[in-house]
């Protein structure tokens, strides 16, 4: 790869399909969501399922973040081991005895968090732990009407109790995820969302204090949550938040109204295969590059914010003039494996023009990207292996 660095991602030289990261556009939205978190008094704990890269994360932390969230426990040992010594939050859970020893071989380094919503998994978890005379930090999972994971969040003080006096365990306190802002239609909605998840969560924290458990820890999750709660001064009771999609943004935000398309640091550059119909072109990025996640308030598989031709954009978001002289509509109507179907109204698209993307969403695309090519300017200065790509365990 390092062949391409200096070039620029519309050099015919560089080949399509990759992941292309502005760094200047992802440095910019780290600094953003770390000054709104630290201006509100909470701490910022950011997902890394979303990036699954070891520098970024170093970005966040350098930035301010009191510590890192994983899905699992193999990308927190993805990132021990490239040389990330932080406090770890494994948002979801995970049964067996196997993955309990090696949580607790991973607390031995560094602070590691365990999530989950049941006592049969917590009471487990801590006979293990006690045999080897260690104890296992919990974190109860609690639902604030979103319906995944977690204990509904009016039975959540009960639980914790519970979970309290197991031995072999350290509760710690209580982390939700209202993916609701997600779904709901109208900017108010989700407004509405955000509020309930913070206040819901900041009463959960005060009932299981009276009842006499410490709950030091309350943390709220998700991009579009973080930016509602954080904008609207709703974080009175709430310690820290998980955002995870704010370092990359994707056309789901765009959609949300929390992001632009210029607040989009990752793109998808492809090339024009195909042209054989009339109005249609084939692209060489399907799903295996962009993913089958659709945006529930848009129409495609993603956005396409830049349509160039030997180094000159036909079509450009930020230039609307731009648009209308080339294009009336382009839509990334259909993905298959290695290759997707673009339907256009417009001047006719040519073999060989590049496609810049937004994907729907940008959670999925560095774990399928061996690689992803990072620079500034649309020129190419280096490049990243995702070291937590694949660990699903």
């Amino acid at each position: 790869m390092e062949q391409f660095v200096g070039r620029s991602v519309f050099d015919e030289t560089v080949p399509t399909p990759f992941v292309f990261v502005d760094r200047a556009i992802l440095e910019r939205n780290i600094t953003h969501m770390q000054a709104l978190a630290q201006a509100a008094g909470v701490n910022l704990r950011p997902h890394i399922k979303t990036h699954k890269i070891a520098a970024i994360a170093k970005m966040q932390i350098q930035a301010g973040a009191c510590g890192l969230t994983v899905a699992k426990l193999g990308e927190a040992q993805a990132f021990i081991d490239a040389g990330i010594r932080t406090s770890y939050m494994v948002a979801q859970p995970f049964v067996g005895s196997e993955k309990v020893r090696w949580a607790l071989q991973l607390a031995d380094i560094c602070e590691l968090l365990v999530c989950l919503d049941n006592f049969e998994l917590a009471a487990a978890m801590g006979d293990i732990a006690s045999s080897k005379g260690k104890s296992v930090d919990i974190v109860l999972i609690v639902d604030t009407e979103y319906k995944r994971f977690g204990v509904d969040w009016r039975q959540a003080p009960q639980v914790a109790e519970q979970i309290a006096r197991l031995k072999g365990i350290r509760f710690r306190g209580i982390r939700s995820h209202d993916g609701r802002t997600y779904r709901m239609p109208t900017h108010e909605e989700r407004l509405q969302v955000a509020k309930e998840e913070s206040e819901r969560m900041a009463e959960t924290a005060e009932q299981i204090r009276h009842k006499g458990v410490d709950c030091d820890l309350v943390s709220i999750g998700s991009t579009p949550g973080a930016y509602f709660v954080l904008q609207n001064g709703w974080t009175e009771g709430i310690t820290e938040l998980r955002p995870g999609n704010y370092v990359f943004h994707d056309r789901m935000q765009i959609s949300l109204g929390v992001a632009r398309p210029e607040d989009c640091s990752l793109r998808v550059v492809t090339s024009v295969v195909s042209t054989p119909r009339e109005g249609e072109a084939l692209i060489d990025a399907g799903l295996k590059t962009l993913t089958s996640t659709l945006d529930r308030f848009s129409e495609g598989y993603g956005l396409v914010v830049s349509v160039v031709r030997n180094g000159d954009a036909l079509f450009d978001l930020q230039s609307p003039e731009l648009c209308l002289q080339h294009f009336t509509k382009i839509v990334l109507e259909r993905l298959w494996e290695e290759c997707g179907l673009v339907r256009y109204e417009g001047e006719p698209l040519h073999i060989g023009d590049r496609l810049v993307i937004v994907p729907n969403h940008a959670c999925e695309i560095t774990n399928l990207a061996e690689t992803v090519f990072y620079g500034s300017d649309n020129r190419i200065e280096g490049f990243w292996v995702a070291e937590a790509r694949g660990k699903v365990w």
